[in-house]
């Protein structure tokens, strides 16, 4: 199932969201014991993390069979205001208590970024990863990429190869140069990104879009149009945009798909 959700405001999709991912989070725990969650950086899924963790602490359930992973990181430190993981172990696990065991953090800008991302896609493979995520939350960027997966990337390979940035990249993980930069990997010229091929394993992709800017990529995503990075992903079973309404635009929706405005 595919179904857009738009909500008045940032502060709404934000809200909604918590709610829709801590109550996703619950059913897996109660269902199978634990859940695998993928997370996004960003500033509209940080908004969303602020709240997912105040539902998850009032909640009371144990939060030690949820077991958590960035999408994506930048070649920096988790320690640099840059970081994603940092981010997100500032605004989620942190208050939520996390335990260590549950987070697989990429572990960035220490050697070589392609074995760094190689290192990572063997941990994927090793349960609880093994299966794939329940949940993948998800941003669109203004021109259409989702996690590290930019049009016009290469991926650096473990036998030093460079390679298109595509939809069936056969990795798992990936470090990615992003279009034009070359030289060190240091700062935002390279990154860490779990590919499409992966993502697409995930039970439900979630995909957050706020403001005017996304709304051009947001139409190409829907429509499947494969030179946004974010038409690539689909979950196995559900696929969900959560978008406020500048993101979605005046008028009707003319996607053919479920719309639902809250």
């Amino acid at each position: 199932m595919t179904l857009t959700r738009v909500f008045a405001d940032t502060d709404d999709l934000a809200d909604r969201a918590a709610e829709i991912f801590a109550d996703a989070i619950g059913v897996a725990l109660r269902e199978r014991g634990r859940t695998v969650v993928v997370l996004a950086g960003g500033t509209t899924p940080r908004a969303a993390y602020d709240r997912l963790a105040a539902r998850l602490r009032n909640g009371g359930s144990p939060l030690d069979g949820v077991y958590w992973l960035p999408c994506d990181e930048r070649w920096a430190p988790v320690d640099h205001p840059d970081s994603n993981e940092g981010m997100i172990r500032q605004v989620l696990l942190g208050p939520v208590g996390a335990p260590e065991r549950t987070i697989l953090s990429w572990q960035p800008a220490s050697g070589d970024p392609a074995d760094c991302a190689a290192r990572f896609a063997e941990r994927l493979a090793a349960e609880p990863f093994a299966a794939g995520p329940d949940l993948a939350i998800l941003g669109i960027g203004a021109d259409g990429h989702t996690a590290s997966l930019f049009p016009g990337a290469v991926a650096l390979l473990h036998d030093g190869r460079e390679v298109p940035v595509d939809p069936d990249l056969p990795a798992d993980a990936a470090a990615v140069l992003l279009k034009g930069r070359r030289g060190s990997p240091l700062a935002l010229g390279i990154r860490l990104t779990l590919t499409a091929k992966w993502l697409r394993m995930a039970r439900c992709v979630a995909f957050l879009a706020a403001g005017s800017g996304k709304r051009e990529a947001l139409a190409r995503t829907l429509r499947g149009d494969c030179t946004a990075p974010a038409a690539w992903v689909r979950g196995a079973a559900d696929t969900l945009f959560l978008v406020d309404r500048a993101a979605a635009g005046p008028g009707p929706d003319a996607t053919g798909r479920d719309v639902r405005y809250a």
